[in-house]
């Protein structure tokens, strides 16, 4: 009842005009970029981060969770109409949606989606205001050894349930917390891993979660420039939107075991809405009197991922609130979202700063009303969403991650870093790292770091390293649920290994990489003033060097080495000439200034990346129309609304 009674009496704030008009706008925006194939929910939360910095804590967060369940919920109207998820999450809903669509139904599939959305979403939201008290309470009995643990329970869970190999996985894991620690160590005052100048100040996180997220996914849009999408299959249908509503009431055991389902998978850290879509519409297809139905265009089928993924949503964010675990990627974004904001999720986030979470929750419960009735609205007119191109969306993202990087600190240093290890995560998401344990590790590394610092004080004092940190129920408990996430996801990698082998190459340059830059920080640490300040930090290395050999000495034993996969050769020339447009704008921008630049980079890059050889008046005139319109919302939200210091250059 506490959650209840603090949402209540924080709920005037989240009820003003300014907080209802976010609420509006992110809608909308969450549902546009959720519906496009290659904008998931978690890049479309990670480009609009930085610009919370700008806004009070609660309408900037209420923002950033408005985008985070109506992209999921936009994922759906991609996969009913054209068969291609917008987001993970969405799996599930085209084994029915599609089907439905192509009998003439998508009017209904698309109904269907949003009003179980909304009940799923709602009933999550109800259960994190019911959920989060308690266990922030419990929490407050978690020291620095139990919140180390905590740490790094949530890099293994993320690393181990993320990527195609467990090894993979706990080295971008592991290389995150190093990522995060680079900088002046906050207890010892001394630099680690500042190899240039530009590294002084450390890796800012909106670097890593923009850099990390957006960069790999821009990347991937221009590869499949040129490749077209199928035709969407919308239908309108006369009398649809109260036969639906009829319908839904009837399906109260789909909608019960799918809330449920995805409430639980949710609260469980790392494993996100891909999987509670995908087990809610295994169960119901189980369970269901009629499962030779499922996958022909049975609206329960729409009904259970649907329901499922947005029950997800709330779930995820109440180990998030309570001990600074997120329960899925997008979660973790939000983490970086409200640390930048001031608000360290954990023990005392109820304590420190309840109305800012209570304000939040309140916000979360009005955006579902908000989604379902801007999600049926929408859908009527989702066929235009199709017709975006996938070069206006990678400059459009290229743009917003720049200026988005900047704004935070208005350092140009910030925009190199990000981009260096965007392309970086680019290249090694080729050979099978994941990028989410990665941005996990640099937004927990400074929490793992200080609190196992000041636990190594104290016990240094008292009962020793060993007894500290390995003692105490609670800290077993956590012990114990790292080692659990780990043989979880060797089990799961086990299944899917046959399908995920690569070749020989492949591997070796996997284990080598991380086993140089290993090496390498490793030596750096060699003179290191303080050697207790370089216990973690070695710690971390010792792990990864073991790692990588893992993957690198299996890759030398190989024998019969699988040397091509399958798919389409790899697109290096429109990569490669993307690169280098890219690398032209970021100079641009800071000799002639941002808004020049960035019309210039909108209007012509696209013609150039789609390779079109002669242009129309047609589509010149589309392009500058799109290019000015662009330039023009980016110059009335930068200047006008967020009052955002673009670089100026001799330019503007």
């Amino acid at each position: 009842m506490a959650g209840f009674i603090g949402v209540i009496e924080n709920l005037p704030q989240a009820l003003t005009p300014e907080v209802l008009g976010i609420i509006v706008v992110a809608t909308i925006g969450g549902l546009i970029m959720g519906a496009l194939p290659g904008i998931s929910p978690t890049l479309a939360v990670a480009l609009l981060v930085p610009f919370t910095f700008w806004m009070e804590p609660a309408p900037g967060l209420i923002m950033l969770g408005a985008v985070y369940t109506s992209a999921v919920a936009g994922g759906a109207i991609s996969a009913i109409l054209i068969n291609v998820p917008g987001a993970p999450a969405d799996i599930a809903t085209l084994f029915d949606g599609y089907p439905m669509a192509k009998q003439g139904h998508s009017a209904k599939a698309l109904n269907m989606a949003f009003f179980s959305t909304f009940i799923g979403g709602t009933f999550g939201m109800l259960i994190l205001v019911t959920l989060t008290p308690p266990l922030a309470e419990f929490a407050l009995r978690f020291g620095f050894s139990e919140m180390f643990w905590v740490a790094i329970f949530g890099v293994t869970v993320m690393a181990s349930l993320t990527g195609e190999s467990v090894a993979k996985g706990l080295i971008s894991g592991v290389f995150g917390l190093l990522l995060g620690i680079v900088g002046m160590s906050p207890i010892y005052g001394i630099d680690l891993f500042v190899f240039h100048d530009i590294l002084t100040g450390g890796i800012h996180v909106i670097c890593a979660l923009i850099g990390l997220f957006a960069i790999p996914q821009v990347f991937d849009l221009v590869e499949s420039i040129g490749l077209g999408r199928p035709q969407a299959l919308y239908q309108p249908e006369k009398g649809i939107f109260w036969r639906s509503i009829v319908e839904n009431v009837k399906k109260v055991k789909t909608y019960t075991l799918g809330m449920t389902i995805g409430t639980i998978i949710g609260i469980i850290p790392g494993a996100g809405g891909q999987i509670a879509g995908l087990v809610s519409y295994d169960w119901n297809k189980r369970l269901s009197k009629h499962p030779e139905t499922f996958g022909k265009g049975n609206p329960e089928g729409v009904i259970a991922s649907q329901s499922s993924n947005s029950a997800m949503c709330g779930g995820s964010l109440i180990p998030l609130l309570c001990l600074g675990i997120p329960g899925s990627p997008t979660a973790a974004v939000l983490l970086g979202g409200l640390l930048i904001n001031g608000l360290f999720p954990g023990p005392d986030i109820l304590v420190k700063w309840s109305s800012v979470t209570y304000t939040f929750m309140g916000g979360l419960l009005i955006s579902e009303i908000a989604l379902l009735a801007i999600g049926l609205i929408m859908s009527r007119y989702s066929t235009w969403i199709m017709n975006i191109s996938n070069a206006f969306m990678a400059v459009g993202i290229i743009v917003l991650a720049l200026i988005g990087t900047y704004s935070i600190q208005t350092s140009f240093n910030d925009v190199i870093i990000m981009f260096a290890l965007g392309f970086i995560m680019y290249i090694a998401m080729k050979v099978g790292f994941a990028a989410a344990p990665m941005v996990l590790g640099v937004i927990l590394g400074p929490i793992a770091e200080n609190n196992f610092g000041l636990g190594m004080i104290i016990a240094e004092t008292k009962v020793g390293p060993w007894v500290y940190f390995f003692t105490g129920n609670i800290n077993i408990v956590l012990i114990v649920l790292c080692i659990i996430s780990m043989g979880i996801g060797l089990w799961m990698a086990r299944r899917t290994a046959t399908k995920k082998a690569r070749g020989k190459i492949t591997e070796l340059v996997a284990g080598s990489i991380p086993l140089a830059i290993t090496i390498i920080m490793y030596l750096s640490l060699s003179g290191v003033s303080q050697p207790k300040a370089a216990v973690f930090p070695t710690i971390l290395l010792v792990i990864m060097g073991t790692l990588s050999l893992a993957i690198l000495i299996p890759a030398l034993w190989q024998r019969h080495p699988i040397l091509k996969e399958k798919g389409e050769p790899f697109p290096i020339a429109k990569v490669g000439l993307f690169f280098g447009c890219m690398v032209i704008y970021i100079i641009a921008v800071k000799t002639v200034g941002f808004y020049l630049s960035s019309f210039l980079f909108i209007l012509i890059v696209p013609i150039i990346i789609a390779g079109r050889k002669r242009l129309t008046i047609t589509s010149g005139a589309k392009s500058l129309g799109i290019a000015v319109g662009f330039t023009g919302i980016l110059y009335l939200l930068f200047d006008t609304f967020f009052h955002v210091m673009t670089p100026a250059g001799i330019g503007f």
